[in-house]
């Protein structure tokens, strides 16, 4: 699949990290760094800005908010609750 096509959203990281290395979805370079980045390190996305995400990955913030929707997400701030829940849902160290 292209990333110019709707993808659906994915339902938990597990499933957003298969996504991306299965490539089920095709992703331009800097797309698929940020995704890379945010996978590694969820906490970048959970609670930064797409600024702040984008200086992590040096790109764009244009380029963070296009990843999210390209993923399915309605926006960045969808995107970041994702990583959010995700956080919540770890078990405490």
């Amino acid at each position: 699949m292209k990333a110019s096509e709707a993808t659906r959203r994915p339902g938990d990281v597990t499933e957003l990290r298969a996504m991306v290395a299965s490539r089920t979805v095709r992703l331009p370079r800097q797309l698929e760094q940020v995704a890379r980045k945010a996978l590694a390190r969820p906490e970048v996305v959970a609670f930064g800005s797409a600024r702040s995400v984008a200086i992590a990955c040096s790109v764009s913030p244009t380029t963070v908010t296009r990843l999210a929707t390209v993923l399915g997400f309605e926006s960045f701030r969808d995107f970041k609750t994702f990583f959010q829940q995700h956080l919540r849902s770890l078990p405490l160290s």
